[in-house]
């Protein structure tokens, strides 16, 4: 289910939820599933093999199926949104200054939730969700080239070969996925370097919030934007190698409760607690975790320099 599905119906949590979206080119696309408590085992995708042959009169061999499950645990993201009574006493509409209070809030909150399902680490802060950087296997991790490969413009023989070289990885990238990636997440830089180099493959159109989308060969390439704070979500100062100037390349495909999947319980909450103290206050929270259930579902291009 996508985030306004799953979260409650009425109106001022549908603005929210619609604004996060808005800014959250991951909020607009993934899948959500509900679950209860706060953590859960889900389970991953089976490991028994797809069919073998067999003689006659004889059995199959023993194909038993190994379960492996994963240990989803939500984690809050959230806030309260805070109007102070004076607003009110100096004339202005108060329900309108809050409304646009929380539109600005939940906008932000979008950015936010986009930098942590690519950069979110437990290990960092415990109160924080994994995200694609260390949910990825390291089977699903391609690197460029050991020191970081430069994707250069220009027509010459060199610059071509770094571009060619770029396109190849980019569709082993897609291929590495099980169906074929759904979506590719990169920067802003390099989504402009990868259109001038590969404007043949290149289309474009607008979703549902008017946002352009560009394909690549048919997949979409969605930008990972920028977090709260206006930085890079996926940024050009990975290291690679000798290389502190890299940056990476996201395929995932999305599912429910299936491939790469966001578990939650009742999505984005709206309560408006009224008058705490001086203000007027609204508490927005979501109760989160990306899931990886199907490691063939998520890959990471690694050590891409564009300069």
């Amino acid at each position: 289910m996508k985030l306004n599905s799953i979260s409650a119906s009425d109106q001022v949590t549908q603005l929210v939820v619609n604004k996060m979206m808005e800014k959250s080119s991951v909020l607009r696309f993934a899948e959500f599933y509900s679950m209860n408590g706060s953590a859960e085992y889900a389970r991953k995708a089976a490991t028994a093999t797809g069919g073998q042959f067999r003689s006659l009169d004889s059995d199959f061999p023993l194909n038993s199926v190994s379960p492996v499950f994963t240990n989803p645990a939500l984690r809050i993201l959230g806030d309260q949104v805070q109007v102070d009574q004076a607003h009110e006493r100096r004339g202005y509409d108060i329900s309108s200054v809050r409304a646009t209070e929380l539109l600005n809030f939940s906008a932000n909150l979008g950015r936010q939730f986009q930098n942590y399902f690519f950069n979110g680490d437990s290990m960092t802060s415990s109160e924080q969700f994994d995200g694609l950087k260390v949910l990825v296997p390291s089977s699903q991790t391609l690197i460029a080239s050991a020191n970081g490969l430069s994707v250069d413009t220009g027509n010459s023989d060199t610059a071509k070969g770094k571009q060619q070289k770029f396109l190849e990885l980019i569709d082993s990238l897609i291929e590495s996925i099980d169906g074929g990636a759904e979506y590719l997440y990169m920067d802003g830089k390099t989504i402009s370097r990868l259109t001038s180099i590969a404007r043949e493959f290149i289309s474009i159109s607008k979703d549902e919030f008017g946002s352009l989308i560009r394909y690549y060969n048919g997949v979409p390439i969605l930008p990972a934007g920028y977090d709260r704070s206006g930085n890079r979500i996926i940024p050009h100062t990975e290291t690679t190698g000798t290389s502190s100037a890299t940056t990476s390349i996201y395929a995932v495909r999305f599912g429910e409760r299936s491939d790469v999947t966001i578990a939650t319980n009742i999505g984005v909450e709206v309560s408006d607690l009224g008058i705490v103290g001086p203000f007027y206050t609204h508490k927005v929270e979501l109760d989160a975790a990306p899931v990886v259930l199907n490691d063939k579902s998520i890959a990471r291009l690694t050590g891409i320099i564009i300069s």
